[in-house]
């Protein structure tokens, strides 16, 4: 163990954390006890990141606050950074809680004082970002806010940069900043941060006073951030009945999902608290002079109230049963004879069920790639729903026998936590077109929702007759669904024998656009443009011939013309008919966001890579999109972010490692840049995208030799299997040869490669922008200015 620190000596070690070590010490120089906290290597390795966070934490020492923990220095000794703050003695409001729901005047005492400390740092420009019960402590003087040091500050007070600590729950190198339970949905996503962000936290932290619990509490990281997104915490009057209806309101405004709705400072919230004392103070005041009534009007008075109560329960009960169900997610149904080749099945019939609720017009379905995210889980349904912020939870089962399927299906209602519906259907497996049709048809009657006549035709509406090219379209689906060349391979085979059953199959055109598209797309790249895009281009107009309606094609053929065809205004036409047939189609805002940014609309690209976020919230490509973009507008601090808590999702996920890599080479973090492409080379097998953009960050970090191998190594491998020419050009680039680079640029036009359009906003192409080749190039390709 430590002994001593510059001038402080080691007394016992108070905890760890992600941000550092703490440990109770002596301060020699002054005779006094402070708290000592070493920042971890991550840090202190990170000269940027250093910089910013020892900015930061300075500007936070000029904080002097009775209810704020005070900063007293920075240093470093012995090759150790550290920073030393007022050690609190007293009780975390964590421990304090654990006995249950605190006292009406303790939970607006600590709300106050609290609420008046942040609104003292937002003041100054600082924003906590980790405001949580174990990082107040409660005194016989009040409320200590403690870390402060680890804040956000605005760049227009002490500090040029806005801080990079990640507000995920683990960096990859395990920095544990922002706690998941007390996050405020904006930061949950990654999104811009301000003072309102710790209101929302204040708010979580409140609710928890009143009723010792947590408003969100799902049983992973991800289930918890869906829960933040998109829940409502449980009535506080169910745990506590003590709390009063203006504490619940002021709690509830507090947590208001957007921030536009909630307290707009934390002097608003603070005024807030301080007016429900005096009401309560004036309540209790009058109640001491008043007279006794009589027992007889005592009596009376009692019964009435318990009827009013008990008439306008049933009423409220009566409505709630029919309000319409406006929102559900469909789980997976399960494959409950557990043979793997009846997988397709299960997850077709779900998929279904998404795709014709999806249509309805009034009735919020959540994404494929959200609901599958709980394929296997031993969840309760009605938890699930919570989490999702939805009204209505689908779940089934699939079973074969022969030629028999066996399904059953029910509707759960989450607010009445009551089966609306369910059936069990015994039918051969040709019938599985009809069953469908069946479910669909009961769930929408169940929904109490107002149909359309062109609802009705939706729901009812089969793109095929032939059973037989259903299943194959089932299968292609679910091979699709494995996103990797084996399985896009597979679920092309079945397309294929899907629409060679039934010729006028549009959906199935469109899966086998889908998969084309996959295997010649900017970032995957497993063969050449050439062989893939064209036949993409040509399944999804015939699927478009068939069946104008279908989103899905007009987002697959406006893929080709953004990435192939370089035909600007027709992928824009495109990606708007697909949003205006399906405003709820993820994907297609997904790939809108691409186009916006290639021709440098940043914000707009932002904003529609984020609904993408929104409507999807267990995406992993919608996420790793997000963070790309930051990382196009080289906001790489937002970018990283971003890409951690993706990897938090699924640590995996290779292109997450590829996106994080891109964007700690855009902030000159090259050793941790190299390490994220390496993992990202291990997990696809040698992707020679993976291989190119580590070849850039040697390149890039000065280690030439070891660029110039990896070229080699590539050249070589062009002459026997397909290298994408645009990341062999970057990879040129950053070894300064620019022929060699424009070679491979004019291979990549040739060839008519998608990396092509990002040339505008690539930055590492910003050493060829001089060049009068460049110019020319952007004209060829066609990018609007």
């Amino acid at each position: 163990m430590l002994e001593t620190i510059s001038h402080y000596r080691i007394l016992e070690k108070l905890g760890e954390g992600g941000m550092g070590e703490v440990y109770l010490a002596h301060d020699t120089k002054l005779n006094r006890r402070v708290a000592l906290k070493l920042l971890p290597p991550a840090v202190s390795h990170d000269r940027d990141r250093l910089k910013r966070f020892l900015q930061e934490a300075r500007a936070a020492a000029g904080l002097h606050h009775p209810h704020v923990a005070h900063v007293y220095e920075i240093g470093e000794a012995d090759g150790a950074n550290f920073i030393v703050m007022e050690f609190v003695q007293g009780q975390t409001l964590r421990d304090r809680i654990a006995g249950g729901p605190l006292e009406l005047e303790e939970i607006i005492t600590i709300g106050e004082q609290t609420a008046d400390a942040l609104s003292e740092a937002h003041a100054k420009g600082i924003t906590h970002r980790d405001i949580k019960p174990s990082n107040l402590i409660v005194t016989p003087r009040g409320v200590k806010v403690l870390d402060f040091g680890l804040a956000k500050v605005s760049s227009d007070t002490t500090s040029e940069f806005e801080s990079e600590i990640p507000t995920a729950v683990k960096t990859a190198t395990g920095a544990v900043v922002g706690t998941v339970a007390y996050m405020s949905p904006e930061q949950a996503l990654g999104g811009d941060v301000d003072p309102r962000s710790d209101i929302f936290s204040l708010g979580l932290v409140l609710y928890e006073m009143a009723t010792g619990r947590r408003p969100f509490t799902g049983k992973t990281a991800t289930e918890t951030i869906d829960q933040i997104v998109h829940a409502q915490p449980d009535a506080i009057a169910r745990f506590n009945y003590n709390v009063t209806p203006e504490l619940e309101r002021v709690i509830r405004k507090a947590l208001e999902k957007e921030p536009e709705r909630r307290y707009q400072s934390a002097r608003e919230l603070l005024t807030d608290l301080r007016n429900l004392r005096r009401d309560i103070s004036l309540s209790s005041g009058a109640g001491d002079v008043r007279k006794p009534r009589s027992s007889a009007y005592l009596t009376w008075f009692v019964s009435f109230a318990v009827l009013v109560v008990l008439v306008a329960s049933i009423a409220y009960w009566f409505r709630q049963k029919q309000l319409p169900i406006d929102s559900v997610v469909v789980l997976p149904f399960a494959n409950d004879g557990n043979d793997q080749n009846m997988e397709y099945l299960s997850d077709g019939i779900s998929e279904s069920l998404i795709n014709r609720l999806s249509q309805l017009r009034n009735l919020r379905v959540v994404p494929r790639n959200t609901a599958f995210r709980y394929k296997g889980q031993l969840t309760d349904p009605q938890a699930i729903g919570r989490a999702l912020g939805v009204r209505g939870v689908i779940v089934g089962s699939v079973r074969q026998r022969g030629d028999v399927l066996n399904i059953q299906a029910e509707l759960i209602d989450v607010q009445n936590q009551s089966q609306v519906w369910g059936e069990s259907y015994q039918k051969r497996a040709t019938d599985l077109l009809a069953i469908q049709s069946e479910i669909a048809a009961g769930i929408a009657e169940k929904l109490r929702l107002q149909l359309s006549d062109a609802d009705r035709v939706q729901l009812n509406k089969r793109d095929t007759q032939n059973p037989k090219a259903y299943e194959f379209y089932l299968k292609g689906r679910y091979f699709w669904g494995k996103r990797n060349e084996q399985g896009i391979r597979k679920g092309m085979e079945n397309f294929q024998q899907a629409i060679d059953l039934d010729p006028t199959y549009a959906r199935a055109y469109a899966g086998l656009a889908d998969c084309y598209n996959f295997l010649g797309a900017f970032g995957i790249a497993i063969m050449p443009p050439g062989e893939t895009m064209p036949k993409a281009k040509s399944a999804a107009s015939l699927a478009l011939n068939l069946d104008e309606s279908l989103a899905e094609a007009h987002t697959s053929l406006a893929f080709v013309r953004l990435y192939y065809d370089w035909d600007w205004s027709g992928a824009e036409t495109g990606f708007q008919r697909a949003l205006e047939l399906n405003p709820k189609y993820a994907p297609a805002y997904q790939w809108y966001s691409h186009l916006l940014m290639a021709r440098g609309q940043t914000d707009e690209s932002i904003a529609r890579a984020n609904q993408s976020v929104e409507l999807d919230p267990l995406s992993l490509s919608a996420h790793m999109n997000v963070g790309w973009q930051y990382q196009w507008s080289r906001q790489y601090d937002l970018a990283v972010d971003r890409l951690h808590a993706l990897l938090e999702m699924d640590p995996n996920f290779e292109q997450g490692r590829w996106g994080l890599g891109l964007a700690y080479e855009g902030k000159g973090s090259f050793e941790q840049a190299r390490a994220e492409f390496e993992e990202a080379m291990k997990l696809s097998g040698g992707n020679a995208v993976f291989v190119a953009a580590l070849g850039h960050a040697y390149a890039a970090g000065g280690k030439k030799a070891e660029a110039i191998k990896i070229a080699n190594e590539l050249e070589e491998r062009s002459r026997v299997s397909y290298v994408p020419p645009y990341w062999m050009a970057t990879l040129y680039v950053a070894l300064d040869d620019k022929e060699q680079a424009f070679n491979w640029l004019d291979k990549a036009y040739a060839e008519r490669s998608g990396g092509l359009i990002w040339l505008k906003v690539d930055p590492r192409m910003d050493p060829l922008r001089s060049d009068k080749r460049f110019a020319t190039l952007l004209d060829r390709v066609g990018i609007p200015n």
